[in-house]
């Protein structure tokens, strides 16, 4: 495993197990689904959406965390998803995967030129450079779709209907279960309910990520203006443009596939999570972030 997908674990494990030792100390702030310390509370933007049109209500106290939470985003892009979110962790649990598009075991010291994807010739070798304005044509259309049915069941059976089943409210409501059972003796149906739910939308349902989130494809939304954050190629020294050389191995590595160099691919740069894997499998080192 790399150095940036070690940080990144442990990024998610760190705020997990920050979470989980404040509910079992009785001084926990809630989970990422709902937070809140002495007056100051917040809900995740897609629960406020549903909540909000679950009671036609604007719930001004919450409308506060959720604008501020689209700043952060427009901000700093879906970093959530890539540094936060329990979901690629408990992934690398189950498949041993951390990421969608990884491959197990591979990583650009053991790849060679024998290995690298190779995509038609007019993909590899024609220059162009993405569009702005491009980003609602080019993210998930399920994903737009599923948030869209989320936001409107929400609204016609009158309460939050994807929480039920959204996967980081479910690890959390797992780990919770987990802990009243250890330290209160209490055995409830949670403890099997909620983990074969996890495991059917990640191991079976394989894009979740990438393809059927709801809250990753609101973050798209306000990530659209993020672009002082976003990855660059250095086209002197990619192998495509400056040595005349099949690779897109950035591209494959991509689980969004954003291709950086010629906006070819069905990912737009705002489902960019800064996860670096195409930085990290790049052989020549010409993807580059903001940040070292």
């Amino acid at each position: 495993m790399n150095r940036t997908r070690t940080l990144r674990l442990t990024s998610m494990a760190a705020v997990m197990s920050i979470i989980v030792i404040g509910a079992a100390g009785s001084t926990g702030m809630g989970s990422l689904s709902a937070f809140g310390v002495e007056d100051i509370s917040a809900i995740c933007p897609l629960g406020y959406l549903e909540a909000a049109l679950a009671g036609r209500d604007v719930i001004p106290q919450l409308l506060v965390s959720f604008l501020v939470v689209a700043g952060l985003t427009a901000l700093l892009g879906r970093i959530f998803c890539g540094w936060v979110c329990p979901i690629p962790l408990v992934r690398k649990l189950l498949i041993n995967k951390i990421d969608e598009g990884q491959t197990d075991g591979e990583n650009n010291s053991d790849r060679n030129s024998s290995t690298q994807p190779v995509f038609k010739e007019s993909e590899a070798t024609r220059v162009t450079y993405p569009q702005a304005g491009n980003d609602l044509r080019k993210s998930s259309p399920t994903g737009l779709i599923i948030l869209g049915v989320t936001l409107g069941s929400s609204a016609i059976c009158g309460f939050p209907v994807f929480c039920l089943i959204c996967p980081i409210g479910l690890v959390f409501a797992t780990l919770f279960a987990l802990l009243r059972l250890i330290r209160f003796n209490e055995p409830t149906m949670d403890i099997i309910v909620f983990p074969v739910i996890v495991i059917i939308e990640l191991v079976f349902l394989k894009k979740w990520c990438s393809k059927l989130c709801p809250v990753g494809a609101l973050l798209s939304i306000f990530s659209r203006f993020n672009h002082s954050l976003a990855p660059t190629v250095d086209r002197s020294r990619c192998l495509e443009e400056a040595h005349n050389t099949k690779c897109q191995l950035c591209r494959s590595a991509c689980s969004f596939d954003i291709d950086l160099k010629n906006g070819l691919g069905m990912g737009d740069i705002s489902t960019c999570t800064k996860c670096r894997e195409c930085a990290d499998n790049c052989p020549v080192q010409a993807i580059r972030f903001p940040w070292r």
